[in-house]
């Protein structure tokens, strides 16, 4: 990137200092209201995927007084954008993260257990999900989840079958 320098103008006017580069995540974002804002904002700094409820909580936390209604609205208003993705735990309980965190899970199908993957397998841009996309469809969001028996619910099986 080349850097500029406030200097003057021709003529002796000063110039304004240049603008940094644009964030494409702002400009995602530069039409949302202040309650998608603050949403977005809470899960870009989570840890982890949030609940509803759990997103509710924070924002409770926090000056903002939204229902949990509101926050289901706004979350499905920025899946809708194709700024948030939403993954259903096994207990149907949906957790929400902002699109940037591409993150996928093995699922155990007998106690819950998950575990994220450390590789997409799938890419929005990869040859095999253009393969398989039906034309004009544009993709906002995926999931990823391979369910199946962990490790300790597959020994478990073994033993109750001894």
């Amino acid at each position: 990137m080349i850097g500029v320098s406030a200097g003057c103008a021709p003529g002796g006017l000063p110039m304004a200092p240049p603008t940094p580069p644009l964030d494409p995540l702002d400009l995602q974002t530069r039409d949302l209201g202040p309650r998608q804002r603050s949403l977005l904002r809470v899960l870009r700094q989570a840890d982890a995927e949030l609940s509803g409820q759990e997103l509710h909580q924070r924002l409770r936390q926090e000056t903002a007084r939204y229902g949990l209604a509101t926050v289901y609205r706004n979350l499905r208003q920025l899946q809708w954008a194709g700024l948030v993705r939403c993954r259903k735990l096994p207990n149907g309980e949906s957790v929400y993260a902002p699109v940037e965190r591409d993150d996928h899970h093995l699922i155990c199908v007998r106690c819950g257990y998950s575990a994220p993957l450390r590789l997409c397998p799938v890419g929005t841009g990869g040859p095999g999900l253009n393969q398989v996309l039906p034309q004009g469809f544009r993709p906002l969001f995926h999931t990823f989840e391979v369910h199946g028996l962990c490790a300790s619910c597959q020994q478990q099986a073994r033993s109750d079958a001894d």
